[in-house]
């Protein structure tokens, strides 16, 4: 019995000195690679891409170019170089996730690009950059916020939010700054993230899993592809209530703190609501019922009333902080030739998302910084 004992002990410590070899020798290994995966979080603390280059050969997504050209500058956005007399110009950076980056749209087609493009009409010395994220929910805007973006104080933030929120828990601050946290599991493993690859790696992966599963990533799978489902009355009130319970008070706190952090720094801050294609009514391109189309384990009438949640309290908490909303959930149409996927903008949908921004941005800014106003706004948004 004794023998068995030690044998089963010296397997034990083989076992472990060889995880801990195969651990050491992988951390050695992605540390030399330099983030081969392309994430960019680890743990809490964003990893800006800075002049990263994509080139993407699209064979699957309808509606998007076969070749994508996406690039990011010395800041790790997308877009022009700061110029060197930045404060003589109108500078303005869009801030969100993956609706904002639109890292599936080349070079010049985000909505960012479009709406810059017929501002400048307007502006001398304007300069305006894309820092959306892909995955990013307001919690993550926060870190960007304080990481980044406060010291570049561009005069203007535009923060386009809602999905990535959904269901989101309250974190809290040392979570948040990733700073070693042994009160909870989560935040012992994103401390572990900052400081190892390996679980940086785990992390993500598990995140990549989670927005798979929520529908959120980009699916390219066409609108007339998904299967249909319907959620019961009774059903439906439950997860709305839960949202309202469990979330709600949490994003609006995190909606506060980006208005908080913008303003405290000289920043004007522009909220603008999440639109996305599932929720009432049929779409005009391929007669789908939106409201019967499964998206995350929902129908997409349930879906769209929880998302409609989160544009509520941003429409409110615009409202009681005198900030400016763009209710871009409201405005934009519920059409297939605007969306590849149910929240992701075809070239078409981006060139109308920002013609929408720009009859409400255009006026806001003439009338804050009408000193470099070169050209009265159109009263007609499209071009």
């Amino acid at each position: 019995m004794k023998n068995k004992r030690v044998d089963l002990a010296k397997n034990l410590l083989v076992m472990a000195l060889g995880f801990c070899f195969a651990f050491a020798a992988l951390e050695i290994l992605l540390r030399v690679l330099g983030n081969p995966f392309g994430f960019r979080i680890k743990g809490d603390k964003i990893v800006m891409p800075v002049h990263r280059q994509y080139e993407i050969h699209n064979t699957t997504i309808e509606g998007l170019d076969e070749f994508i050209l996406h690039e990011k500058n010395s800041l790790g956005f997308r877009g022009e170089e700061p110029p060197a007399d930045f404060q003589e110009y109108l500078t303005i950076l869009a801030v969100g996730g993956s609706t904002t980056e639109c890292f599936y749209l080349s070079e010049g087609q985000t909505w960012v690009d479009k709406l810059g493009l017929r501002l400048k009409d307007h502006f001398s010395k304007m300069w305006i950059n894309n820092a959306g994220l892909d995955g990013h929910s307001t919690y993550g805007h926060i870190v960007l916020m304080e990481d980044y973006v406060v010291r570049l104080r561009p005069d203007v933030v535009l923060f386009l939010v809602g999905a990535n929120d959904m269901g989101l828990e309250e974190m809290g601050e040392d979570d948040r700054r990733a700073q070693v946290n042994t009160t909870s599991v989560l935040g012992l493993v994103k401390s572990a993230a900052v400081r190892s690859e390996v679980v940086a790696l785990l992390f993500n992966l598990a995140r990549f899993i989670a927005t798979q599963e929520r529908d959120i990533g980009h699916s390219g799978k066409e609108i007339s592809e998904y299967p249909s489902v319907e959620v019961s009355r009774q059903e439906r009130e439950e997860v709305l209530q839960r949202h309202r319970q469990d979330y709600l008070t949490h994003y609006e706190d995190r909606l506060r703190r980006l208005i908080e952090i913008s303003r405290e720094s000289g920043i004007e801050p522009v909220l603008i609501t999440q639109p996305a294609l599932y929720g009432y009514g049929v779409d005009d391109i391929t007669g789908v019922d939106l409201a019967r189309i499964e998206v995350g384990e929902l129908d997409g009438q349930t879906q769209w009333e929880i998302l409609e949640l989160y544009n509520g309290v941003t429409r409110n908490v615009g409202d009681e902080n005198g900030v400016l909303v763009v209710d871009l959930a409201d405005e934009l149409q519920k059409s297939s030739q605007y969306f590849y996927d149910v929240y992701h903008f075809t070239p078409v949908g981006a060139q109308k998302v920002a013609e929408i921004l720009y009859a409400r941005l255009c006026p806001f800014l003439a009338e804050r910084y009408g000193e470099v106003q070169t050209k009265e706004c159109d009263e007609e948004a499209s071009w």
